[in-house]
């Protein structure tokens, strides 16, 4: 009798998670749909054309004449111009709206991409970089959007779901990359790929237009103009730094978290296809393969997770993804091809965990008329640590030792994993 109490538990277990899967795609319940089916497929179609060009972008960059070090000065660069429009960002986005930011610069980023396709030197591409990066002004407006659209109950599974989904058009990507460099060879194959990016990008951004507001209070209020946006920089600033005491200290902490580990990892993975293919001698196929293989892998531990982080919570799994960069970064180091595989899995994993952890439990903790706001400040500190992080870690690899930036990643992780652990609560009543 206890086996057949068993097996009907377990069936009746099975029965709920397909129910509360396929709640995702139907009913009044259903996730995909409205702002943020839209927002899913734009992303989908934006990570399709993406990962063509970054697969080996860190060595197109070095093919027109940067060298290792210069790298983290092009991100650097990048970094700087992000963060310095989080701030306008996050403010505009709460006073005046998400949806035209949203809309108007993600045409900007798609324009951005024309000086990737005509660079004759490195410095062009730094140029591209600053350009799109200054018109991810509408990072905090389309996060708040997203926010905004998720119910409380559903943000861990909806995140993961959309995280999987994405991840999964990212396959064909590094495949296609390796095709283009194979048959165009290494210039042309890499400038066809960021005009496949610049097509997909346009696209993302008309279907964007279709997205509608949410934040009610906006109706009636009219956009800044060009001197309005400069005028509001002081206010934006201000306000943003002030809006920690308005939101849970668990908030702050997480916040602190966030900006360092996140520092690491991007400084980290601007070397990731340079180390893997001159001191450990991985072809350019080989790490194609790699790269697909990781996107492959984490998928379906990912909707687990997800779907998991709904009933048990979200700081665990937050946990996790920091504690799976550690054997992620000690593997990679010296890693054969098929260690190489073993390593990005934990990597892409763990990222995958620490990223989705963070904007559900975020999500949680911020009221929405400030989500704009806290948005905007997280994004400005975690660039402007991401530069420094970016200058610092090029350094070590350019001067002192190609393996440190990793080995440095890995110890940071554990630290930072006990300080959440410690330091952030996840609230009792989850913000709508």
């Amino acid at each position: 009798m206890l086996d057949v109490s068993l097996n009907l538990n377990k069936a009746q277990t099975r029965i709920q998670g397909i129910m509360k899967l396929s709640g995702f795609f139907r009913g009044e319940s259903a996730i995909l749909r409205g702002n943020f089916l839209l927002i899913t497929i734009s992303w989908i179609i934006m990570f399709s054309a993406q990962p063509i060009s970054a697969t080996f972008a860190s060595l197109f960059y070095l093919h027109l004449g940067a060298n290792d070090f210069l790298l983290s000065i092009m991100g650097f660069a990048g970094s700087i111009a992000f963060a310095l429009v989080q701030f306008p960002g996050g403010y505009l986005a709460d006073k005046h709206g998400r949806r035209w930011l949203v809309t108007t610069m993600t045409f900007g980023l798609a324009a951005g991409t024309l000086f990737f396709i005509f660079a004759p030197s490195w410095q062009f591409i730094m140029i591209g970089l600053v350009v799109q990066n200054l018109c991810a002004i509408y990072g905090p407006a389309l996060m708040a959007m997203v926010f905004d659209s998720l119910s409380p109950e559903s943000r861990g599974g909806s995140y993961s779901l959309q995280s999987v989904i994405t991840t999964l058009v990212l396959l064909p990507g590094p495949l296609i990359a390796q095709y283009l460099i194979f048959v165009f060879h290494f210039d042309l194959g890499m400038r066809v790929a960021y005009t496949i990016m610049l097509i997909g990008y346009f696209a993302a951004a008309t279907l964007r237009l279709k997205l509608k507001e949410t934040l009610p209070s906006n109706d009636t209020v009219t956009r800044p103009s060009s001197w309005g946006l400069l005028r509001t920089y002081p206010r934006s600033v201000k306000e943003s730094v002030y809006v920690w005491q308005k939101v849970p200290k668990s908030a702050f902490n997480l916040f602190l978290a966030t900006i360092i580990i996140n520092g690491l990892v991007v400084s980290c993975q601007t070397y990731f296809v340079v180390y893997a293919t001159s001191i450990l001698s991985i072809t350019t196929s080989q790490w194609a393969i790699v790269v697909t293989f990781e996107y492959l892998t984490i998928a379906i531990p990912a909707v687990i997770a997800g779907l998991s982080m709904d009933t048990f919570g979200r700081k665990r799994f937050l946990i996790l993804g920091y504690v799976l960069y550690v054997p992620g970064m000690i593997l990679f180091i010296n890693a054969s091809f098929n260690m190489l595989v073993l390593a990005f899995f934990f990597f892409g994993l763990g990222n995958l965990l620490q990223l989705n952890g963070y904007q559900v439990l975020i999500g949680d903790l911020i009221p929405r008329g400030l989500r704009g706001t806290v948005t905007g400040c997280i994004q400005f500190f975690m660039y402007i640590v991401q530069a420094i992080f970016q200058v610092s870690i090029g350094f070590l690899y350019a001067f002192v030792s190609p393996q440190l930036p990793f080995l440095i990643l890995a110890a940071a992780a554990i630290p930072l994993s006990i300080f959440v652990f410690l330091k952030v609560y996840e609230p009792s009543i989850k913000e709508a």
